[in-house]
């Protein structure tokens, strides 16, 4: 699959600080990508410099086609109606070449038909991100980046936006930053962590999830919450943490394993030795929160 955006050795400096260390990473064409990191890591830094909006240090990006952009803060007119706004977007863009998109065919994408006459701070938050994504394509962009678009908004309108997004997947290439690391494993095809600057993995999300099958994850449900068991497991199994569920009906321990061996015998015999009565042992799929948290400490 051909690259839709390449990243080499990206830098940015600000003064005092170095905000991205060469960075570099890839996104297919036709995939969605996310873009994991905590606050700070330099994710909405390194989506500006790749839409042309902040200079960077050095490095270099390569875009095959045109990008549309949604910030995490969208710049709507909440004075104008939607259609009137996709408008003048569609105005502005129009001056560089000639736009194949129409505004119909954004707002029947987006869903906007029963509000396109209603002034856009009259909208709910979910509504006003679909307007926002809805002006990333109404010049037929290959390639739409999304910063946060799912961030604030409710239950429903979450479901909507994900849907939205999924929908677009194919027809246009995706890049999008998220804190919600829910949210990109039900979306992404793959994903780039970047932490303080720094890509720390990039990849298919299934290689990835691979690449870390070797770190054991296992839950133990057990008859009676228990902390001071915690050091004798991590020192005798050389465990990477030891967390506790109280509040469900059976407390549930959760141990993060280095081992690639299979160690669940071994503690089965350790729980029966200390006196706790096990009533299930099993391994886990390591997920996006589990992989992320392991990255970036």
């Amino acid at each position: 699959m051909d690259k839709a955006i390449i990243i080499q050795n990206l830098v940015k400096d600000f003064p005092g600080t170095r905000a991205l260390s060469g960075v570099s990473f890839s996104v297919e064409k036709g995939s969605i990508h996310g873009f994991l990191g905590p606050n700070g890591a330099g994710k909405s830094t390194t989506m500006r410099i790749i839409t042309g909006l902040m200079p960077s240090t050095s490095g270099e990006v390569t875009v095959d086609g045109r990008i549309g952009f949604l910030a995490e803060n969208p710049p709507l007119y909440l004075n104008m109606t939607v259609r009137d706004y996709l408008q003048f977007v569609l105005e502005i863009h129009s001056q560089n070449f000639k736009p194949i998109y129409k505004i119909d065919s954004a707002i029947e994408k987006c869903g906007l038909g029963s509000v396109e006459k209603r002034l856009i701070g009259n909208l709910s938050k979910g509504f006003k991100q679909r307007v926002g994504i809805a002006q990333t394509l109404v010049h037929n962009p290959e390639i739409i980046i999304l910063d946060e678009p799912t961030v604030g908004l409710d239950p429903k309108a979450l479901v909507e936006i994900r849907n939205l997004i999924l929908s677009l997947r194919g027809d246009h290439t995706v890049l999008l930053s998220s804190h919600q690391l829910n949210e990109v494993s039900l979306l992404c095809s793959h994903i780039s962590i970047i932490n303080s600057g720094e890509i720390i993995k990039s990849g298919p999300l299934k290689e990835m999830r691979k690449t870390f099958k070797g770190q054991q994850v296992i839950e133990i449900t057990v008859d009676r919450w228990d902390p001071s068991i915690d050091q004798k497991l991590i020192k005798q199994f050389d465990l990477a943490k030891v967390e506790w569920d109280n509040e469900a009906d059976q407390p549930l321990l959760r141990l993060y394993s280095r081992s690639t061996n299979d160690i669940r015998p071994e503690l089965a015999r350790f729980m029966l030795d200390n006196e706790r009565h096990l009533y299930g042992i099993q391994q886990v799929e390591t997920n996006l929160e589990d992989m992320f948290n392991q990255m970036t400490r």
